[in-house]
């Protein structure tokens, strides 16, 4: 989430009669976040999120999110309902930009998470994967290996400058990830993007899942990877890093009781962590260097997950032991 584009009391006025909010009180604007313009808008009855869409990707593509997320929440799983508009379309337009109105989800995200909370969150992925087995259609990934070589390229210089090793490291990690074609991993649709932002929590239990936009068809241990890269990390005084395995251990545990971990998943957990490690270094360092207004959007240190990867990189975790 993210405060990108401004809206004015004549946008108000033409978003309520557009969604026929006849007992609207106020917006306002949600100043956290990366990406995309999210705003809270109440009336006497409810609250709402109204996003505008300024990330183009998601744009072109965000009527598929919007029926996956209807269909997650049509499922019984804990995330935002979009909102059909008086046309009954989910997306509509504001300023020639496309925009939705999903319901509010009381909670809050939690920083200092402990291991009950990783409990939580594992079986809600595991109902998550299972449920979105039979979605209908299908989500092209949006950081397929295009997006890493051009990416990596393009930012040679600043990669170096980060440790000289690490474009060695990044290609060794693109070639062994490549090769895990072979492997025949299982696969569905995953969120993509399960950072501690993007679950909320009310009275100690998650409340709901949000931000679905990089959600995709891909191996469904991604969604376990990415949590252990931003879930299950301890930092030390002198900025190294160590993963807590028995936050791992929970989180690998209570998602096996629900959907069964293969013995090729968790051989291949290594890879897939490192990868995301790399992904969200770029995205990172793509925003770090778009200037974009601190005071209105949150831009992440890319550090973190060179900091990550470069441990996964030096020590091999038996996550098959580790279950």
């Amino acid at each position: 989430m993210a405060y990108l584009t401004e809206l004015n009391e004549d946008d108000i006025n033409n978003i309520s009669f557009n969604y026929e909010l006849l007992d609207y009180i106020s917006f306002t604007p949600i100043y956290e976040g990366i990406q995309n313009s999210n705003y809270i808008i109440s009336t006497i009855s409810n609250k709402y999120i109204f996003t505008i869409f300024d990330d183009k990707y998601v744009a072109k593509n965000l009527q598929i999110f919007l029926d996956l997320m209807l269909f997650l929440n049509r499922s019984g799983f804990k995330c935002p309902c979009p909102i059909t508009n008086k046309n009954n379309n989910l997306v509509s337009y504001l300023n020639n930009k496309p925009s939705s109105l999903v319901s509010f989800i009381k909670g809050k995200s939690i920083s200092r998470h402990r291991i009950t909370h990783l409990n939580y969150l594992a079986q809600s992925i595991a109902q998550l994967h299972t449920i979105a087995l039979i979605f209908p259609y299908t989500i092209e990934k949006r950081f397929n290996k295009k997006f890493y070589n051009s990416t990596i390229n393009d930012h040679l210089n600043i990669i170096a400058n980060y440790n000289s090793n690490l474009i060695n490291i990044f290609n060794n990690t693109l070639f062994e990830y490549t090769n895990l074609i072979k492997v025949n991993l299982p696969t569905g649709i995953i969120h993509g993007d399960l950072f501690p932002d993007n679950v909320l929590f009310d009275k100690g239990e998650i409340s709901g899942f949000i931000d679905f936009y990089f959600a995709s068809k891909d191996y469904l241990i991604s969604d376990i990877a990415i949590v252990i890269i931003s879930w299950c990390f301890t930092s030390k005084n002198d900025k190294a890093v160590e993963l807590d395995i028995k936050k791992v251990r929970m989180l690998l545990s209570s998602y096996h009781k629900i959907r069964n971990i293969s013995y090729s998943e968790l051989i291949s957990l290594n890879i897939v962590c490192k990868m995301y490690c790399i992904r969200f270094f770029l995205t990172r360092l793509i925003d770090k260097k778009s200037q974009k207004d601190s005071k209105k959007v949150l831009t992440k240190d890319p550090n973190e997950y060179i900091h990550k990867l470069l441990y996964f990189n030096k020590n091999t975790i038996n996550f098959e032991q580790v279950i």
